[in-house]
């Protein structure tokens, strides 16, 4: 299994992964970080983060907003993979610290960012919606 940093050029990887319209111009955002799990050049899994800037505390926090792997490759320790990844290139940008958000009964997840280090919080989420439907 490779894991690989996604840059400009790779939009057709963003193209395949996606579910619904895709966002290729986050590539060019230099905050975003998009790492895929290739096994035999097929994409099986990414994680994708953005940097946000901070007001206090640390400069900068990493939002670990969305992780996926391929049911067929689910409980082989990409989700761990990508996620270790993640914090060497997170490490190397100088960002200590990072969160994610996933509901409480997700418990595939609540393992994975479990065995990852993460600690779990309490925090609660307020949902916008600025369509005006």
């Amino acid at each position: 299994m490779e894991v690989r940093l996604l840059r400009p050029g790779d939009e057709t990887i963003v193209e395949r992964l996606a579910t619904r319209e895709p966002r290729t111009a986050l590539l060019r955002d230099p905050r975003t970080i998009f790492l895929v799990a290739f096994d035999d050049g097929a994409p099986v899994g990414f994680v994708l983060a953005y940097e946000l800037p901070r007001r206090h505390g640390f400069d900068v926090t990493l939002f670990v907003y969305e992780i996926e792997v391929s049911a067929a490759c689910r409980r082989q320790g990409i989700g761990a993979r990508l996620l270790h990844e993640l914090e060497t290139i997170a490490r190397g940008r100088g960002i200590e610290e990072a969160f994610v958000l996933t509901d409480a009964d997700n418990l595939a997840a609540m393992r994975l960012y479990e065995r990852a280090g993460g600690r779990r919080s309490d925090v609660v989420e307020w949902d916008f919606d600025y369509t005006g439907a």
